[in-house]
């Protein structure tokens, strides 16, 4: 995609250069996110196999620490000392090449790994998804199932007339009744949940937090202990995002060292050119060097106090997802801190995007 490898090219210039000022002392660490390890499968959400290995291949000879989800949100909240070069590996959907190309790479190094699941799929769709003796044996290896709604919609989109009250309703039992199906069939108590293609507003996240689930979308960038529970970054790794060089860039990364904010990702149907507030928490990093990148290319970064900026694309942002992807380089390092924010343009009448 041309924003990828717009960011991509910029990244892999800017390493040449050194900051002095000082680093993070708690870097956090970087969730990856993978769909299809299939060669047969829509490009856009796939990996092929033989690209698998190779960037598991990367984490072992790069040193590396693989943890579960569970321990490294359990360390960040807690305020835990934790190593650099922390990664998870997660996977969505539950896909029979998880199974088939991932798990046998994953369980020779004996490396935990995560599965969000949406439980619909499981029961109804054999052959498509994953089993439920699959997901056993995996989780017997060392694996985490956890939640992926039970039917996977879309959960911004109301149904025809269906009112605010329904909604929410209607959005609760996705996530509930997952749940309790995932804790009937593997025993799960983790209360983690990924949203459907990433998509979520500040209305969702409340609704999450009340329900007591740690939850994921699908914007890039490192997690850190001040980030927002309710909406953790993921790398995606499929499609054009699968190659080495940028892989590694994105491993390396560490947290933005922001205040926690929440954005409401959503826009009103008018608000074509959003603008995204940093907040940042220190005053030794290199501000000057500080770059949001939109669907179209650069925004404009204006600073409005100390430690505040604001980051305004130059041009609309389309209908649908997009994001503004932030870096700035660490200091006296190769690396960068990555905050990515996560904007949804409905279409001018108002309607959700995409249209059933």
């Amino acid at each position: 995609m041309t924003l990828s490898k717009h960011l991509s090219t910029w990244l892999l210039l800017a390493v040449t250069s050194i900051v002095t000022q000082a680093s993070s002392a708690n870097p956090g660490g970087v969730i990856l996110q993978y769909h299809h390890v299939d060669s047969t499968t829509p490009s856009a959400t796939s990996i092929d196999p033989a690209k698998f290995r190779q960037h598991m291949a990367l984490l072992d000879e790069g040193g590396y620490h693989i943890w579960a989800v569970e321990r490294l949100i359990t360390a960040l909240q807690d305020r835990q000392d934790i190593p650099d070069k922390v990664v998870v590996i997660t996977f969505d959907d539950a896909y029979p090449s998880i199974y088939s190309h991932a798990f046998p790479e994953l369980r020779a190094r004996g490396w935990p790994f995560s599965i969000f699941v949406s439980t619909q799929y499981i029961q109804t769709k054999a052959g498509q998804f994953l089993s439920w003796d699959q997901l056993r044996e995996m989780q017997a290896a060392g694996a985490s199932i956890v939640n992926h709604t039970h039917s996977h919609p879309h959960l911004l989109r109301r149904l025809n007339n269906e009112s605010s009250g329904a909604w929410r309703t209607r959005i609760k039992h996705e996530i509930t009744s997952a749940q309790q199906l995932l804790q009937q069939n593997l025993g799960v108590t983790s209360k983690l949940l990924a949203y459907p293609y990433g998509e979520y507003d500040t209305q969702i996240a409340r609704l999450v937090k009340r329900l007591g689930f740690i939850a994921f979308g699908q914007q890039s960038g490192a997690i850190g202990p001040d980030s927002d529970f309710t909406a953790l970054p993921r790398f995606p790794l499929s499609g054009s995002y699968s190659d080495l060089e940028t892989m590694q860039t994105k491993v390396d990364t560490w947290p933005m060292p922001l205040r926690r904010q929440q954005t409401n990702p959503l826009l009103k149907k008018d608000e074509t050119h959003p603008a995204l507030t940093l907040t940042f928490d220190r005053d030794d990093l290199a501000f000057d060097r500080l770059v949001c990148y939109g669907p179209s290319g650069p925004t404009t970064i204006t600073k409005l106090e100390d430690r505040r900026y604001r980051a305004r694309s130059d041009t609309p942002v389309p209908v649908g997802r997009s994001r503004y992807n932030c870096t700035m380089p660490i200091a006296n390092s190769d690396r960068f801190y990555w905050f990515s924010q996560l904007w949804i343009r409905p279409n001018p009448d108002g309607s959700w995007y995409p249209e059933p």
